[in-house]
């Protein structure tokens, strides 16, 4: 089997805890296909920025935030260095990072919706 870090480097965890993932994917089935949420700046403030959370770690993970730098920060508090810089560990840092920040958002949209 071929073991590389490349293969390593993309599995498809991307930020969520394992423990939340199921929490997530609910979410996700209330997240229209296109744009906003219903309600986004009042009864779904918090699913809205569930969606925007998930699309800038998606954009992390996937294009190193070269689309979604400025909203990452905004959502996040921080920015990480850019990919070309980044090695296993950083990485698996990053990730770690991105999950507990994440998993705040994630716990934060599931009480609003009646889900958690």
């Amino acid at each position: 089997m071929y073991k590389g870090y490349q293969f390593d480097l993309f599995q498809p965890v991307w930020g969520v805890n394992p423990c939340f993932k199921n929490l997530a994917d609910k979410l996700n089935e209330l997240i229209p296909f296109q744009g906003k949420v219903e309600f986004s700046r009042s009864k779904n403030k918090n699913l809205e920025t569930f969606r925007k959370a998930q699309n800038a770690v998606y954009d992390l993970f996937n294009n190193g935030l070269c689309n979604r730098r400025s909203e990452f920060i905004r959502l996040f508090g921080f920015s990480p260095a850019p990919s070309k810089y980044w090695t296993d560990t950083s990485i698996d840092d990053l990730e770690n990072t991105v999950e507990r920040r994440f998993t705040r958002i994630i716990i934060s949209a599931a009480k609003e919706q009646g889900i958690a």
